[in-house]
């Protein structure tokens, strides 16, 4: 049961006392008539507490006195004193852009170079223009403690904590966070787009030097741990490693840039399903030129565009077995590309995000999306993040039936190998 707060039950009090006040007063008038001795308004209204019948005395001595009581006091939000807050003026935005390298990449994921980069690339936006009489904090501001959010894995990511470390509230953490990322998420059509046909191109010869001509990207999956059931369905986010995630799906080129996403569906979702819900699958012919085509990993069904390793009896011939070594050795940019993405955007290695909403998943999602954008971003800067390694290889055996795909896909592959192992000497 909720505990009823000092300020209401003294209103309550003093309703009380002026509800009470006509009638007491009428009474009164019938004792002053029968009373030998005049008696006080306090001993009137408090017959048997003489405490109580003096603090009437002081309360009913002025004329209107409990009316402005009661007005005082409903329009004071506390009866007590309230600690101070620390102003938003007091937080030394020079001291966090005056730190050195190191901290500064520490704290907000980037080098100074990288964090005007995004302040200018999303200073402008609209929706950081208020006209109201609470101005927003500064961008520069809401922008550093967005990306250390981002970077930060777990408890690190608590709003409590950065409302203490920028003397901000809370409500100015949560409300600054959904702004920046916002503006992040509106960078997308220009930073985390499909390659065009030129780029194609140029991934295709790039990747014709390691034998696998035609190849425009790698795809892969990844779960974003979450750190509590989702309120709405929740059995089914809980994947094979025994939490509750998402699953996301990537595609990236041959530079470790994100070229395509996919997130929003349970963690329990298989990555050959979740590659049947991509565009790049539905569509080909959008995001293809004739012989083109992604590398993956066994989980994923073979196709004209999508040439996977093979798994099961068939990996165990010597030439499938060099083949799949060859498709691992050039598809580990993916791994590398995940590994990164997680390594500088530590909060999605366990999302402590709530999920019981469909507003919430849609915030979610532009989470991890603005992460993948700020990815590319730093990317197109030389921005390196170093000392953490690839993801976690996901292995799932996907038990879709090739022969879906048609005799083509096969025949895709093949040819695919025969150029792949004739390129390295052993056709």
């Amino acid at each position: 049961m909720p505990k009823q707060s000092e300020r209401l039950d003294f209103v309550r009090y003093l309703q009380r006392q002026k509800k009470n006040e006509f009638e007491a007063t009428i009474d009164a008038w019938i004792e002053i008539l029968l009373a030998p001795q005049l008696p006080t308004v306090g001993s009137i209204l408090a017959r048997n507490s003489p405490f109580m019948a003096m603090m009437m005395e002081w309360l009913m001595s002025a004329e209107d006195n409990l009316h402005e009581i009661l007005h005082n006091v409903l329009n004071s939000r506390y009866l007590s004193s309230r600690p101070r807050m620390a102003s938003r003026e007091e937080f030394a935005l020079g001291s966090l852009l005056g730190m050195k390298h190191e901290d500064f990449k520490q704290v907000v994921r980037t080098t100074h170079k990288g964090f005007f980069l995004i302040y200018n690339l999303i200073k402008d936006n609209p929706i950081f223009k208020n006209e109201s009489q609470c101005p927003q904090l500064d961008i520069c501001q809401q922008l550093a403690l967005t990306l250390e959010r981002l970077g930060c894995n777990g408890n690190g990511a608590s709003a409590g904590r950065l409302a203490r470390s920028y003397k901000v509230s809370r409500g100015s953490i949560i409300t600054s966070t959904r702004r920046t990322i916002e503006a992040i998420y509106q960078l997308g059509c220009n930073y985390l787009v499909w390659p065009n046909e030129q780029r194609r191109a140029v991934i295709s010869n790039f990747m014709s030097q390691e034998g696998f001509p035609g190849c425009v990207g790698f795809v892969d999956g990844t779960t974003i741990p979450l750190f509590q059931r989702p309120g709405l369905d929740g059995e089914v986010f809980y994947d094979r490693k025994s939490r509750y995630s998402l699953n996301v799906q990537l595609v990236c080129d041959h530079q470790k840039r994100i070229t395509a996403i996919l997130s929003g569906w349970p963690g329990s979702c298989a990555d050959g399903g979740m590659y049947r819900r991509m565009g790049i699958y539905k569509r080909p012919s959008a995001f293809f030129s004739p012989g083109q085509y992604v590398l993956a990993d066994s989980a994923y069904p073979v196709g004209l565009h999508c040439i996977p390793c093979y798994k099961g009896a068939t990996a165990e011939t010597y030439e499938n077995r060099q083949f799949n070594y060859y498709i691992a050795h050039s598809r580990v940019r993916i791994e590398h590309c995940v590994g990164i993405l997680k390594g500088r955007w530590a909060s999605l290695k366990n999302l402590r995000l709530a999920c019981n909403k469909r507003r919430h998943m849609i915030h979610i999602n532009r989470w991890i999306y603005a992460c993948c954008v700020l990815h590319n971003i730093l990317l197109d800067v030389g921005d390196q993040w170093d000392g953490l390694g690839p993801d976690e290889i996901d292995d799932v055996d996907f038990l879709g039936d090739a022969l879906e795909h048609g005799i083509r896909a096969i025949e895709k592959r093949h040819e695919v190998q025969g150029y792949c192992l004739a390129y390295n000497g052993l056709g």
